[in-house]
């Protein structure tokens, strides 16, 4: 299961560079992806874990459902968290600055959440039962 929440988070990460790659092309993206990937494996795995702790007794659409509100929580709880805690965000002066830099935060965290939760769900479905099954294989040593 881990092995299978870090292929979508690296997965993620590759769609995200390249949206924003395809809405501005230039080294941007490559920055959001260097700072996106840890924030992935290091936040959204354990995030994932748990929204799949959380939704392990539901069936269906509502399991599909639940899951992505509490991706979407969790992302939502980052963004809040990291506004709170970051010393560059209380010393910035300029307005516009400080909304731009929200604004493109939560938009990522959105999208990153979206993303996750999208291939997440499509490596546990039945069509990819295969792959599934060779991604469990894989070991962490």
């Amino acid at each position: 299961m881990i092995i299978r929440k870090i292929i979508s988070a690296i997965v993620t990460c590759v769609l995200v560079v390249a949206t924003y790659f395809l809405i501005e092309q230039s080294g941007f993206a490559i920055v959001v992806g260097v700072y996106s990937l840890p924030i992935l494996l290091l936040y959204g795995v354990p995030s994932s874990i748990l929204s799949d702790v959380v939704t392990k007794k539901l069936r269906g659409t509502i399991r599909v459902i639940s899951a992505l509100w509490i991706h979407l929580f969790l992302a939502t709880l980052f963004v809040v968290m990291s506004l709170l805690f970051s010393e560059w965000e209380r010393n910035i002066l300029l307005s516009d600055i400080k909304s731009l830099f929200t604004n493109l935060l939560f938009c990522t965290a959105i999208l990153s959440a979206i993303l996750f939760w999208c291939i997440d769900e499509f490596l546990k479905s039945t069509c990819v039962k295969a792959l599934r099954e060779k991604i469990d294989d894989l070991k962490i040593y």
